[in-house]
């Protein structure tokens, strides 16, 4: 996985509804069971218009951030990217196009509703999310030139034929006065350790985690995996069978497969079985499980808890989120070679330039090749090499490497920690909560219409 950048300017307010978490929406709506509109504007409320050219633009958004969010699940979910998706069936009655405009549509109409009370407390965009506008919109620029064409060809190419600057400018607005209305609501809550404390005692389901190893045998082999008196044991046992599968295995890629054996952050899945056997209050350490299919046999084996024990294998992960400053050399961009070559140069430039002031010199590095700050990052999230240098124990503010993987070649400088994880993940739920509280509210006096043609007419980008 990619590190993210912070400002998600290009999924619509995703501060106010995340992604979807999967494809089981039961009520499946489309558009059509809403009030219409006339055709001249995609949606509206009082005193806001989002038009058919800045609908199309969330709209390929919002489906270039759900192709890349379940990337790997897309053959699962039947979502062909090369095909049209009018084409393509979502549900017995419903198109996977109906279905993603639909979820794009409640995220605008939320977005709405967001600006309209913004407006109702005059608040101004502020100069620092101005210049983000600004910055964004010279990105572009940018990425058209290294790609050897024009800016209004590539803004096409990303959302859509109608899709020009004038319209992203207007989009940015609207989401960037959304986000500062939502820091606004946050700034009001004031929830104290014992707050968290209190809702973690509550959710701790959702919060808990477990640690496992787990092997993938023929189901005539599966009870002597079963039967591992302990961790040592069962490694022993994947490494011989690994070995005996690909006997020319070398020691590096025999210690790759086992590490990747691991699931160390397992998080508590509902209706599934092996989560209701891993976070019963009775398991203990090395106790195992296995389920079979098709003529295969998963074998689990719990690990004892670590971060805070909350039992002998469930934990909540006390280790601080990282946050940290990038600057991504792509390999699909420069070729892989190049990318880390480029990196390497730009990190002696730093070398030389951050003698008086370090911060500002990398902040310029970013400014030039297009850097940018995440911030809140867990463990679990992260491709191994960028994980294990980040989250390090030895690793302090300031410091700063490069780092080449599957996309390219990343400089890194890390800031100061954030809080431990069960608070920053605690803590968003409950901000989202009480957005969605808001949310709720606004919904209930500001009426968000919308032309169900002026929707259907946007064109579809090929991801």
């Amino acid at each position: 996985m990619k590190i993210r950048k912070i400002p998600a300017i290009l999924l619509g307010v995703m501060l106010t509804v995340s992604l979807l978490t999967g494809c089981a929406d039961s009520k499946k709506e489309s558009p059509a069971d809403e009030a219409e509109i006339n055709s001249t504007v995609a949606v509206t409320t009082e005193n806001f218009i989002v038009t058919q050219s800045m609908m199309e633009y969330f709209f390929n958004s919002y489906y270039r951030a759900f192709v890349t969010n379940y990337a790997d699940q897309l053959e699962q979910l039947n979502l062909d990217t090369e095909k049209s998706l009018t084409e393509q069936k979502y549900s017995d009655t419903h198109s996977w196009f109906d279905y993603l405009i639909a979820q794009s549509l409640k995220q605008v109409q939320q977005l709405l509703y967001l600006n309209e009370a913004a407006f109702a407390e005059e608040m101004e965009l502020s100069q620092e999310n101005q210049q983000r506008i600004e910055d964004t919109l010279s990105r572009y620029d940018t990425a058209a030139v290294e790609n050897n064409t024009s800016t209004a060809y590539y803004l096409h190419k990303l959302f859509g034929e109608s899709v020009n600057e004038t319209t992203i400018r207007k989009c940015l607005r609207m989401q960037m006065l959304a986000a500062q209305y939502t820091e606004k609501l946050e700034e009001k809550q004031s929830y104290t350790i014992e707050d968290l404390e209190d809702h973690f005692a509550q959710n701790s389901t959702n919060y808990s985690m477990v640690g496992l190893i787990y092997a993938v045998v023929p189901t005539e082999q599966a009870k002597k995996f079963a039967d591992a008196e302990n961790e040592d044991a069962f490694v022993e046992l994947l490494r011989a069978q690994l070995l005996e599968e690909t006997p020319e295995l070398s020691e590096q890629d025999l210690k790759i497969k086992i590490e990747n054996a691991y699931r160390r952050r397992v998080q508590y899945v509902e209706d599934t079985a092996v989560s209701q056997w891993a976070f019963d209050k009775s398991r203990t350490a090395y106790d195992t499980y296995t389920e079979e299919e098709d003529g295969t046999t998963t074998v689990y084996m719990l690990l004892p808890a670590v971060g805070e024990p909350m039992g002998q294998v469930v934990y909540r992960d006390n280790t601080a989120v990282k946050n940290l400053e990038f600057i991504l050399f792509a390999s699909e961009k420069d070729g892989p070679d190049t990318a880390k070559a480029k990196a390497q140069t730009v990190l002696e430039q730093w070398k030389e330039a951050s003698a008086t002031d370090p911060d500002g010199a990398f902040q310029a590095l970013m400014q030039e090749y297009g850097g940018d700050t995440s911030l809140n990052l867990e463990r679990g999230r992260l491709e191994a090499d960028l994980e294990n240098w980040i989250f390090d124990e030895a690793r302090q503010k300031g410091d700063i490497t490069s780092i080449t993987v599957s996309e390219g070649t990343y400089i890194l400088r890390m800031l100061a920690d954030g809080d431990p994880q069960w608070q920053t993940r605690v803590l968003a739920d409950m901000q989202q909560q009480a957005l969605d509280e808001k949310l709720q509210e606004l919904s209930e006096i500001y009426e968000a219409k919308y032309s169900q043609a002026a929707l259907y007419d946007i064109s579809q980008i090929r991801v």
